[in-house]
């Protein structure tokens, strides 16, 4: 898997860098940083009932190439880096609640068909577009549950969401959805934006595996093939055009 995935990884950037050799003889190119903070969830299907997923705080970092077909329009591929955290919180009782969080670290190339006019000294833009992502790593906190009627308290060691058990993980590590993105650009280079991404494909990958193993033993189990959970990221950041 891991293999593949670098191979996967390598072909992506293989493709940008191949798009930017093509297009400097007739477009304009230009390049920048970015790096900002992230807010993240999962969409969870009315399946899961007691467990809610709520919004952590992470951070991603990137670069991007904007390639100006238009003094109005540019096609911006973006490959960015991330660490999500992803909480959640299951009413495993009436009067105890279970709180945990995945972190996940990965990567995601978003590619933005891309609109910008100028507006004061600078410029004023927004895109949207489809990204390909995949996880490197996927893990819970330690998982610790307390109980507030009974005193038992119970602790167990973080999971790996993405260990494969029978050709399945928890968590699938793979994400196509769509993203969008609005910012504004100073004239000397330094941009703010803030964006957008929703998921399209279920990150439950099994829900039997290492999610039920825990939850079961709380009395809270999951045993439909209904679930279904989508990632959902609002970003706020910072970048530099060269």
């Amino acid at each position: 898997m891991k293999r593949y995935t670098l191979t996967i990884a390598a072909g992506l950037l293989a493709g940008l860098v191949g798009t930017s050799a093509m297009a400097q003889s007739s477009v304009d190119l230009q390049y920048g940083v970015k790096a900002g903070v992230n807010f993240s969830h999962l969409v969870l299907s009315d399946d899961f009932k007691a467990l809610e997923s709520n919004m952590k705080p992470g951070a991603d970092f990137g670069g991007f190439m904007r390639i100006n077909l238009h003094p109005n329009f540019a096609i911006q591929p973006e490959l960015e880096f991330y660490y999500r955290g992803i909480g959640l919180e299951a009413d495993v009782t009436k009067n105890a609640t279970l709180e945990n969080k995945i972190n996940n670290w990965g990567m995601q190339i978003p590619v933005y068909a891309l609109g910008k006019m100028e507006l004061g000294n600078g410029l004023l833009y927004g895109g949207v577009g489809p990204y390909v992502g995949v996880g490197f790593s996927a893990k819970t906190d330690e998982v610790e549950y307390n109980g507030a009627v009974t005193n038992i308290n119970l602790k167990y060691d973080p999971i790996d969401l993405y260990e494969e058990r029978n050709e399945k993980s928890a968590l699938q590590r793979w994400d196509v959805g769509i993203a969008c993105q609005l910012g504004y650009e100073f004239a000397n280079g330094i941009q703010i934006n803030m964006g957008y991404k929703y998921g399209f494909i279920n990150q439950i990958d099994d829900i039997k595996t290492s999610i039920s193993d825990v939850t079961s033993k709380l009395g809270y189990t999951l045993s439909a093939d209904s679930y279904k959970a989508n990632a959902s990221v609002l970003t706020v950041g910072v970048g530099y055009r060269f």
